[in-house]
Parts: structure tokens; sequence; C-alpha cells
């Protein structure tokens, strides 16, 4: 199997930035210079966007365990998603208001655990503003 074929497999699990790609290429035992051939193929092709990353990455963190917008910017930047493009994946969630719902489920469990104060004392550790946390209380 070549690099290109290898990328192409990855990609077909799940999102990847070309750092991550990289990574794995090399992992592999490609050579740098496969590795970014191979990138730079599936880029040309669409198979790797990483805005798509980025978008698949915060819609799955929403999901499972939601957090704000620095410690989302901060997992982006550490999976290899340019600051650039990080920020306006995440300004389009926060736009759309798709961050409230995900939120809102969070605050209700915790606060049905802990109560109202300790659940909010533990949204705030995890990176979302007072208003943010009273928009998705008053939300739905």
């Amino acid at each position: 199997m070549n690099a290109y074929d290898k990328a192409i497999s990855l990609l077909s699990i799940r999102e990847h930035t070309a750092r991550e790609l990289e990574r794995k290429l090399l992992d592999k035992g490609f050579s740098k210079d496969e590795a970014q051939d191979a990138i730079a193929r599936v880029v040309e092709q669409g198979f790797l966007s990483e805005m798509r990353f980025a978008e698949s990455y915060i819609r799955s963190r929403l999901r499972k365990n939601p957090e704000g917008k620095a410690l989302l910017r901060l997992r982006l930047m550490d999976k290899g998603s340019p600051r650039d493009i990080a920020e306006i994946a995440i300004l389009s969630f926060w736009e759309e208001g798709l961050y409230l719902k995900p939120l809102k489920e969070l605050y209700e469990k915790l606060s049905g655990k802990h109560g109202h104060e300790k659940a909010v004392n533990r949204l705030l550790q995890k990176g979302f503003s007072h208003s943010e946390i009273d928009d998705a209380i008053n939300s739905f």
C-alpha cells in the first residue's frame, strides 16, 4: 500500500487534519516526501478538508463532552487545525446557537446531581461564560 492509499484508508474512517494525517503516515514508515505528496493529492481531490475536520470535531465534542470556545480552540489546534479555521468553525457554531442545547443538557445533568451553583461552576471550568450558561438555561 502506498502513502496515498493509506491516506485514503485513514480518511475513510474519519476526518483528519493534514498534520494528523502526516504523523500517521510517517508512523507507518512512509517518507516525509511521500506523506506530503499524498496529503497534497487528497487535499486537491477534496478528501481532506481542515474546515470539515474542525466542524466534525466540534460537533462531536459538543455532543459527547461540551466545552467552551477557548477549550475547543486549544483542542483543535492540538490536533493540527490552523487557528483561523478553528476560529471560523467555532464562531459558526456559536453564531447559530448550536452549543445551546448540549450546554443546557449538561447543565440539567449537573444541576440535578449537584445543584445550580456547582453546576454553573463546573460549566465555567469547562470554558463557558456566564452569559452563555444563562442563554442555555433559558433556551428551548
